[in-house]
């Protein structure tokens, strides 16, 4: 898989996580009011997602000689 795949699926994989973690209540699954899961599926989501997204978009790839 080249880099660029690799960041484009940690950014879609973060953000899926994010929304089914705030979701999940809405939709009817589980205990009612947030629980121990949905917040670490919120911090893993973000963090995943935030990760993708500097590796992307912030930090550059060290330039390769010629």
């Amino acid at each position: 898989m080249s880099r660029q795949q690799t960041i484009y699926g940690m950014i879609v994989v973060g953000v899926v996580l994010l929304v089914a973690s705030l979701l999940v209540d809405a939709v009817g699954i589980g205990t009612e009011g947030f629980g121990v899961a949905q917040v670490i599926g919120i911090i893993v989501g973000a963090a995943l997602a935030g990760a993708g997204l500097y590796l992307g978009f912030v930090r550059q790839p060290p330039e390769q000689p010629e």
